[in-house]
């Protein structure tokens, strides 16, 4: 299971953004973070067309089916559709990993129950704003 943002293990942040102008108040080789919807195609698209790794924040087995094939590199997501959509990634076999999304330390175990690709808490995403 991969761990972003547990006080124990070093991993590397995510950057949350709003626009394709924020990804320049970015690290290089940053993992850029976004919620899945049509009003963000088009940083989706510059992301792809430009190599830089993603991840969105999908809801549903579709969203993350249609992640998968825009590219994301991870898949963000509530841990009430975790199980669901591990199960999705895990039949067609993505290339996308599974995270569960934690406020809390405490319920990283329920994740880990859930069999999910990994846990990405709320300190490893950083909001960028233009």
């Amino acid at each position: 299971m991969l761990l972003f943002g547990h006080p124990y293990v070093p991993s590397q942040p995510f950057y949350h953004i709003y626009a394709i102008e924020a990804i320049r108040h970015t690290p290089s080789n940053s993992v850029i973070a976004l919620y899945f919807s049509p009003e963000n195609l088009d940083i989706i698209d510059y992301l792809r067309q430009n190599n830089i790794r993603f991840a969105l924040h999908v809801e549903s087995i579709t969203e993350a089916v249609i992640a998968e094939n825009l590219g994301a590199s991870y898949l963000i997501v509530l841990p009430r559709d975790g199980s669901e959509i591990q199960k999705v990634a895990e039949h067609y076999l993505f290339d996308a990993k599974v995270l569960g999304y934690l406020d809390n330390m405490e319920d990283l175990e329920d994740l880990i129950e859930l069999r999910l690709d990994g846990a990405i808490f709320a300190e490893a995403i950083i909001k960028i704003t233009t």
